[in-house]
């Protein structure tokens, strides 16, 4: 009697345990696939250069998260059609930390009825938004924007030189070729921006770029007669050509300016080999 009743539990325990094991199984998922991202523009928007580095997803109003690329995106399976936005996301002021969905950037919408196991590749194709403004685009195709010289040295500087031999894009780009211990770099658009352009609303710079030594980049303000530098990025060197987008919307922000000129500097410094260069393409002042 005793075997019989310790018999029954176990068969119920068995029971027990086994709709639970299944009533707890997680659903098996279907997946979005995402790899190698492009930009298209068109001739008003520049060269097609970019580093976007993952993608915001969603499921319809549901944020599924932040992807690094390539990426296969986990979705639950409803049986149902479901509608997909996917954004660009880029790294804010070169932060490797700083995860940006690039508010420039058109949304990709994509739908998609996943079955269990199923992956279903979405091309990334993004496109600047139709409101987006460019208030210069630098190629360095020839005469360039970037003469100002802050310092007024007369020549004593090192200057932008323009050559075919360095090239990410175009027939040629900027050479700032550091060849003297003494030797420095500082040269600002030559026109000035109005804030009021853009009050407001995000605004960026773009640049493509490749350099043995370090350089910054910033901006220098105007309002009645007071000017002030202000260098906020200082862009690391990289072997191979590399782009960073610079935040600029809160000083642009700022009611304490009127205008302002985009800005690049830099310097050898000790540890530098000589000679040494910064190049540099495809620059992008970029607002709504």
């Amino acid at each position: 009697m005793k075997s019989l009743r310790l018999l029954t539990y176990i068969c119920i325990a068995m029971q027990l345990s086994s709709c639970s094991l299944f009533d707890n199984e997680d659903p098996i998922p279907g997946f979005l696939v995402f790899d190698n991202p492009t930009l298209i523009t068109n001739g008003e928007q520049g060269a097609p250069t970019h580093n976007i580095k993952d993608v915001w997803v969603f499921d319809g109003p549901d944020f599924l998260g932040i992807f690094p690329l390539p990426a296969k995106v986990p979705v639950i399976i409803t049986g149902e059609e479901k509608q997909f936005s996917i954004f660009a996301g880029v790294r804010n002021n070169g932060g490797v930390g700083n995860a940006l969905r690039y508010p420039f950037f058109k949304q990709i919408e994509a739908s998609a009825t996943l079955v269990a196991r199923e992956e279903k590749t979405i091309p990334l194709n993004f496109e600047y938004s139709n409101n987006v403004k460019f208030d210069f685009i630098e190629e360095f195709e020839g005469n360039h924007i970037f003469v100002e010289d802050p310092n007024d040295t007369d020549g004593e500087g090192v200057d932008i030189i323009i050559q075919s031999e360095v090239v990410l894009s175009g027939n040629s780009s900027a050479q700032i070729l550091f060849e003297s211990d003494t030797s420095s770099f500082e040269r600002t658009t030559l026109a000035t921006y109005d804030r009021q352009n853009n009050l407001g609303s995000a605004t960026f710079i773009e640049i493509d770029y490749k350099c043995e030594i370090p350089f910054l980049a910033g901006w220098i303000t105007y309002r009645d007669n007071f000017v002030q530098r202000d260098y906020t990025v200082l862009v690391a060197p990289s072997e191979e050509w590399n782009k960073i987008y610079i935040d600029i919307s809160e000083f642009v922000g700022n009611v304490e300016i009127d205008r302002y000129t985009i800005a690049l500097a830099s310097a050898i410094t000790a540890g530098n080999e000589l000679p040494s260069n910064v190049y540099l393409d495809n620059i992008k002042l970029v607002h709504f």
